[in-house]
């Protein structure tokens, strides 16, 4: 049956991402693709970011969010709101009162028909969850990344205080995840009925793997000095949150065996310095290469530079990474403690390799698929067919019509019962 394309009325989409402090990683953000996908249907969008804008330096992010600014981009109005930006998290609680002031009094001077919400994490959920209980538009929200495990103290009873408004004060009529651990923890705790599993990625419609041996990926081993080299890629994040402290040592144990063998780094953050130090302080520099930032749509060629692609977690095995490396093909290792309690979208041994996040185990495990290129092949591809559904067109569709039932919901509630 074919699903409506829009909804009658403007979709309010709630997203924390223009607050990452990469700003490359604004744009490979998916809440990024999918408000984007909604939009190139037709759907009218209205992007709120009740944290603000992260536009450069602190000062710069201080200044740039004491006035609200709107923008308007074909079918999608971007709005941000006076906010007191910090580089702590100390006025957090302050700037999502504010956030929500703001925007339901936007509502309610600019009078625009909003169909619907959906929002991207539960912080920003707890907006959209007042709005809500206030004007009566129903909400489906998405998890976003394991809060509930990442948190303590004060933070994890902030996080929690917005978890309860949003999923046991019934606020959202349904809840998305990203990972299946995730929506284990959705589902016992709160028991929410109503789950859609959505990975935290995607790709074009009708997009398929760069070869190998394509001209761009011939011209970037060439300029990077990896011709004949057996390349490992890490793209995205580099900050705490990430365990690429085990890559230093994993690199001493593997060239022992592999000396041609070279960790292919995209990205930048707060840890690239301490890693870049360390890599040099273990005489390294040979089996690294740092390039910096890379704009999402130019990851191509350095993906089909590789031949394994890490995802170096401490908690969750899945994230934007591993549905990027699957859909170029590339057999994925990824740590995480959680990792033995995937079976249904990763699949440990058929279309991903899950391992705890331990030096000794990751070296193992690159060691184990280089030396076995059938086996890196036979991964890759179950990878490619596990993530090959998800196309970003798919992603609008699965949300738009999940915001439709939680419209045609609320309205039959509402129904006055007669007898």
């Amino acid at each position: 049956m074919d699903r409506p394309a829009t909804l009658d009325g403007w979709l309010l989409f709630i997203t924390n991402h223009f607050t990452h402090p990469v700003r490359e990683a604004q744009g490979a953000s998916p809440r990024y693709h999918l408000a984007r996908a909604i939009s190139s249907k037709g759907q009218r969008v209205l992007v709120y970011s009740p944290l603000g804008r992260h536009v450069g330096n602190p000062l710069q992010d201080f200044f740039a969010n004491i006035r609200p600014k709107r923008m308007v981009d074909g079918n999608t109005t971007y709005l941000f709101p006076p906010v007191i930006a910090s580089p702590s998290s100390v006025t957090t609680p302050v700037t999502l009162v504010m956030s929500t002031l703001f925007v339901i009094a936007y509502l309610a001077l600019t009078r625009i028909k909003v169909a619907a919400q959906y929002s991207t994490t539960m912080l920003v959920a707890a907006v959209g969850a007042v709005v809500r209980s206030r004007l009566k538009i129903p909400l489906v929200a998405n998890y976003g990344d394991p809060d509930f495990a990442r948190e303590t103290g004060a933070a994890r009873r902030a996080f929690g205080f917005c978890e309860d408004l949003v999923m046991a004060k019934g606020n959202s009529y349904a809840v998305v995840y990203v990972d299946e651990v995730i929506g284990r923890y959705v589902r016992q705790r709160y028991k929410v009925g109503r789950t859609l599993f959505l990975p935290n990625g995607g790709h074009e419609k009708g997009s398929a793997p760069l070869r190998r041996d394509s001209h761009e990926a011939s011209a970037l081993r060439e300029r990077l000095s990896l011709r004949d080299k057996r390349v490992v890629i890490y793209a995205g994040q580099i900050s705490a949150t990430y365990r690429l402290d085990i890559l230093v040592d994993s690199a001493k144990r593997l060239r022992q065996g592999f000396p041609d063998i070279v960790f292919l780094v995209v990205g930048e953050g707060p840890e690239l310095r301490p890693l870049r130090s360390a890599v040099e302080r273990e005489g390294l520099d040979e089996n690294f290469r740092f390039v910096g930032t890379v704009p999402y749509n130019a990851m191509g060629p350095y993906l089909a530079c590789a031949e394994i692609g890490l995802q170096l977690l401490s908690d969750m095995c899945m994230g934007t990474k591993v549905l990027m490396y699957m859909s170029q093909g590339l057999p994925v290792i990824s740590t995480g403690a959680w990792y033995q309690q995937y079976s249904e979208f990763l699949k440990n041994g058929e279309n991903v390799v899950l391992i705890p996040p331990v030096s000794e185990r990751l070296c193992e495990q690159i060691a184990r698929l280089l030396e076995n290129p059938k086996l890196m092949r036979q991964i890759g591809e179950a990878g490619w067919r596990a993530v090959m559904p998800y196309t970003w067109e798919e992603h609008a569709d699965e949300t738009l019509a999940l915001l439709r039932e939680a419209i045609l919901g609320q309205s039959t509630a509402q129904e006055p019962k007669t007898g």
